[in-house]
């Protein structure tokens, strides 16, 4: 680990402002603090917990009751405390001009109308905002160029990679030095060691597209096992999953496992035994899923998109079913050889033994040239 002198003048405030439990996105702060405080800066992780789901004139009371906070919080802290401040929030005024309010963005998939988030009316006045905040960070190069052709901005703008969690650490090094895992009974229920067995984690919603994956092992030669992690948000999808056939009623012939949340022990299990990671997602902001996969020495099968072209250059591409029913027909169960040498890669797991992108020495040292 990289020891820092004591910055004295450098204080930072995290606020995560739609806490509802446990996210990719609340994951990105829990990183973030970590990264801060290997530099040896003083930080502090504020969350604002995410109200219930409330319409018409109440909704937008508690929209006004946020803002407030949000700022009344960044007034305080950077122009009374002399803090930085790092926040998923937006809009800020405060933001369009103090240097030292860093707005997050994790990517732009609110953009497409199908997924909007908003109406159109608000879309271009976060768009002003987006063009004018003194400083904006985000998760990648391709987020960065997203953002900035969206937005036509020219002010500052950096990108720090994510990286995978403590807890996934944890449990890969405890997955190497377990032995006869393979009778453990989670995975004799969830894995065929006659079948290749697939992970694909996203959540169930539309812009994760997972009718392209029921669609393309409707029409593969290969029988599978696979294993599905998401939270249930569609329950159409949901639907299709249950009855294993695609969305013109063609029945799948491979296992589908569905679990709505796995604990992390469990779900580097299923890592450990996977003979690919499927990911037809169109709008990814990063995808740690994919990482943590990749990490495993996992094949990568991907959608043809600019952000898996910029993290994982070596996987699988398609941009058709056809493309994804041609390299899924080439998959192959998992060898007793294969599952040793992975093992080896999970005990060396660390959070400075990650690939050079990734690991923790390196993004600590990025987040200190950015303050």
């Amino acid at each position: 680990m990289i020891l820092y002198k004591r910055r004295k003048t450098k204080k930072i405030i995290l606020l995560y402002p739609y806490y509802n439990g446990i996210s990719g996105a609340f994951n990105r702060y829990l990183l973030l603090e970590k990264l801060i405080k290997r530099i040896n800066v003083k930080v502090k992780l504020i969350k604002l917990y995410e109200g219930k789901n409330s319409y018409g004139l109440l909704k937008i009371f508690y929209k006004v009751v946020k803002f407030i906070k949000v700022e009344s919080l960044i007034f305080y802290y950077c122009l009374v405390r002399n803090y930085y401040f790092i926040t998923d929030f937006n809009p800020s005024i405060i933001a369009l001009f103090n240097k030292k309010v860093f707005i997050q963005i994790h990517d732009v998939s609110w953009t497409n109308k199908n997924f909007a988030r908003h109406n159109s009316f608000f879309y271009k006045f976060f768009l002003l905002f987006i063009k004018n905040y003194a400083n904006i960070i985000t998760v990648s190069n391709s987020s960065m160029k997203s953002i900035r052709n969206l937005s036509s901005r020219k002010k500052n703008i950096s990108y720090i990679y994510n990286s995978v969690t403590s807890d996934f650490i944890k449990s890969s090094n405890y997955l190497a030095r377990k032995k006869n895992i393979e009778n453990n009974k989670f995975i004799s229920n969830s894995i065929n060691f006659n079948l290749p067995n697939i992970i694909y984690i996203a959540t169930l919603s539309p812009r994760k597209f997972h009718s392209d994956l029921l669609e393309a092992l409707s029409k593969t030669k290969n029988q599978f096992n696979i294993n599905l992690v998401g939270y249930p948000s569609d329950k159409k999808i949901k639907e299709l999953i249950d009855i294993n056939t695609n969305s013109k009623s063609k029945k799948i012939l491979s296992n589908i496992n569905y679990f709505q949340e796995l604990s992390q022990n469990h779900l580097c299990s299923l890592l450990l035994f996977s003979s690919a990671y499927v990911s037809t997602s169109k709008y990814e902001g990063f995808g740690i899923p994919a990482l943590e996969a990749n990490l495993y020495d996992i094949p990568l099968i991907l959608r043809d998109i600019d952000i898996n072209r910029e993290l994982f250059p070596d996987a699988r591409f398609f941009n058709s079913n056809k493309k994804l029913v041609e390299i899924l027909d080439q998959i192959k169960p998992l060898s007793k050889s294969e599952i040793i040498n992975r093992k080896k890669i999970l005990y060396n797991i660390s959070e400075d033994n990650l690939m050079g992108l990734f690991n923790y020495s390196n993004l600590s040292n990025q987040l200190l040239n950015l303050i």
